[in-house]
């Protein structure tokens, strides 16, 4: 709790504040923030995107952030930005982490050069969502700034701008790896029980982004092309066999130690996601924002084969900016297909074992990354001053078949539930 109290104090004694720019060994250093006190809670028993429930909670949205920028030649630069926010590899818990911590060469003002830990261009907030100032939503859309567990790399980037049609285009192209987390959701089906388990990955990845920026309207298209390797000695499956013990009656075999011929899987996982996104003005301070993902996974039936995307509509009112927004993230429907039939495939009882086979069957359903559910949300933000906004948003999300942004109860699925989600925030730029 005390960092908590540390974010409400930055925001209280930092309303006027500005980057402190200094001197260091005769370089031009600035050095800047970043914070948001975040609050939200569920109508629901069950978690819901790791942290929201009916308890309420502070961990999902709240996070500190320091930034800093040094000049060492009229070409040459260094940024380092450390965070603070809820762990990306353990529940109910914070951590500190290094997020940016990269050289920035620019030859000329139409190209730049980078090395080092990297944001990539992957959605149209990328590079600013951890900053809640410089975008209106209360919380960016799950259906998909959930999608993907990466968002830096350790690697290179290069970036080429050029005017045409009365514009500019931007094109960025990166390489990298990084060392992400898939989290398992926590299960408990009669004698089984676990709780959440991050399984940590490996990942290869190139990929490039082309935008173009036109008065106040932006578009973006981005590829990424990403090589998945886990790093706990498991593999990655490919799909789970039928074991047949009589006639149209048998299991799925979910895990190693069961009977059946062994499960399919491959050493890496091969992975493209592609995105497009739109932030258009229509006039009368009405603004239009969409993006949509699509994540294609090439060689597996069991990880996580989806898309996505969102519709906003805001309105600028004085300082308020309401908003009415609609998402859905939906897997592909041989996977659902494959998370339906294991999910719901019984054992008669009269067969020895039916219970634990079939417990056993649920808990690997949850291992099947399967997506399908629909979000409305109403909300507006306040700009308190160009450094202090607040924000607050209702949500109400349908579940369909399965959303495995939803940990389940005991002996319960995650399909056909409804959520409704309060939220309130106060983000400040210091």
């Amino acid at each position: 709790m005390r960092r908590y109290f540390l974010i409400a104090a930055l925001m209280l004694n930092c309303e006027n504040a500005n980057a402190l720019d200094f001197s260091l060994f005769d370089k031009k250093v600035s050095l800047s923030g970043f914070a948001t006190l975040g609050y939200a809670q569920t109508d629901q028993p069950y978690h819901y995107q790791r942290y929201l429930s009916n308890d309420g909670s502070f961990f999902r949205d709240s996070l500190l952030g320091l930034q800093l920028d040094a000049q060492l030649t009229d070409t040459l630069s260094v940024t380092a930005q450390g965070k603070l926010a809820a762990s990306a590899e353990k529940d109910h818990s914070f951590d500190t982490t290094l997020t940016w911590a990269f050289f920035s060469w620019r030859p000329t003002n139409d190209l730049l050069f980078r090395g080092g830990r990297l944001r990539i261009p992957l959605y149209m907030n990328s590079e600013n969502m951890d900053i809640g100032t410089t975008f209106d939503f209360a919380r960016l859309p799950a259906e998909v700034y959930f999608t993907s567990p990466m968002n830096n790399v350790d690697g290179l980037s290069f970036n080429k701008t050029w005017e045409a049609f009365d514009g500019e285009f931007g094109f960025d192209a990166y390489v990298g790896t990084l060392e992400p987390f898939f989290r398992i959701a926590p299960y408990s089906y009669g004698a089984l029980n676990s709780d959440a388990y991050y399984m940590p990955i490996r990942t290869n990845v190139y990929g490039g982004a082309l935008t173009f920026q036109h008065e106040e309207n932006r578009f973006r298209i981005s590829v990424h092309d990403t090589y998945n390797v886990r790093l706990d000695g498991g593999r990655m499956r490919d799909d789970l066999p039928f074991v047949q013990i009589m006639p149209n009656v048998g299991y799925y075999k979910v895990a190693d130690n069961m009977a059946g011929a062994p499960i399919p899987s491959h050493n890496q996982l091969h992975t493209i996601i592609y995105t497009a996104g739109i932030d258009l003005s229509l006039g009368y301070d009405f603004r239009l924002v969409s993006e949509f993902v699509r994540r294609d996974v090439y060689n597996s039936l069991v990880s996580p084969d989806s898309q996505g995307g969102y519709l906003a509509l805001f309105k600028s009112i004085g300082d308020f900016t309401p908003y009415v927004s609609v998402a859905h993230l939906q897997s592909m429907g041989k996977m659902l297909d494959l998370y339906n039939r294991v999910s719901k495939n019984r054992i008669p009882a009269i067969i020895p074992g039916a219970e634990s086979l079939n417990a056993m069957q649920r808990a690997g359903s949850v291992g099947i990354f399967a997506y399908a559910q629909t979000t409305w949300a109403v909300g507006t933000s306040y700009n308190v001053n160009p450094t202090n906004k607040i924000k607050a948003e209702w949500a109400i999300t349908q579940t369909h078949d399965v959303s495995a942004l939803v940990d389940p109860l005991p002996n319960d699925d995650t399909g056909n539930k409804l959520i409704n989600t309060f939220s309130l925030s106060y983000n400040i730029v210091f």
